[in-house]
């Protein structure tokens, strides 16, 4: 398996089962892993290089963290709400990041993302509501929308949430419901989804998201050939 970025430093906010998967690849391609958690016991924290116990929310240590690991990325793999953390952090150190701050804030914002979806005229739903659910899981590459799963009746409607949000680069999660009005938008996270869903991905397009998320996160270049699925989505 080729290394990717090797001898690099990345900050991943989490360290819990959710950011297993991202962590794994990290290790794997030979990056100097610096993992934050507050639980001790992280199952991620066995991938990491460097452990701090401080909560992926707390932006001001975080940042004094990223400052003195002299960081060349940071990524939020699995939680929304730090999702914008991730983006300040970097675009305070000039780091690479796949979202400017102000998308990430308003994709880490479920409040914020219904706003633009009614000014924008975007189809979407209470986050609880009755009907089918599905998940669009894809990742975009200099503002072109690749879905990877999920019904293909759907992508139009997933691509479109991501481009009044202002995503024009890195991995996304959209939570769609299917309704008697038509699909609804539930909501969009801007990050990878679960390992779970990840290797999904992977075993039915060929596509590891969490290589293209690493490599967003160090502001690597991605070739259009790494987001060519090699099979039909599910």
């Amino acid at each position: 398996m080729p290394r990717v970025n090797a001898n690099r430093r990345l900050l991943v906010l989490g360290a819990g089962r959710q950011q297993l998967g991202l962590l794994r690849a990290a290790r794997q391609r030979g990056l100097l892993v610096v993992a934050v958690d507050r639980d001790p016991a992280a199952p991620g924290f066995r991938f990491a290089d460097r452990r701090a116990l401080i909560s992926f929310e707390d932006e001001p240590s975080l940042h004094r963290l990223a400052e003195a690991e002299r960081l060349d990325g940071v990524i939020s793999p699995a939680n929304d709400w730090s999702v914008g953390i991730a983006a300040r952090v970097a675009h305070r150190l000039a780091l690479p990041h796949p979202l400017d701050p102000k998308t990430a804030a308003l994709a880490a914002s479920w409040l914020k993302q219904r706003e633009r979806f009614a000014e924008t005229g975007v189809p979407h739903d209470a986050w609880l509501g009755d009907g089918p659910e599905v998940t669009v899981h894809a990742f975009s590459l200099a503002g072109e929308f690749h879905a990877l799963s999920g019904p293909v009746g759907v992508f139009d409607l997933a691509a479109r949430a991501a481009t009044v949000l202002g995503i024009r680069e890195g991995p996304t999660s959209t939570r769609i419901r299917i309704t008697a009005r038509g699909p609804q938008v539930i909501e969009l996270a801007a990050r990878l989804g679960g390992p779970a869903e990840v290797e999904l991905v992977r075993a039915a397009t060929g596509v590891d998201l969490n290589v293209l998320a690493l490599k967003g996160a160090l502001g690597d270049s991605i070739e259009l050939d790494e987001l060519l699925q090699r099979s039909q989505a599910a």
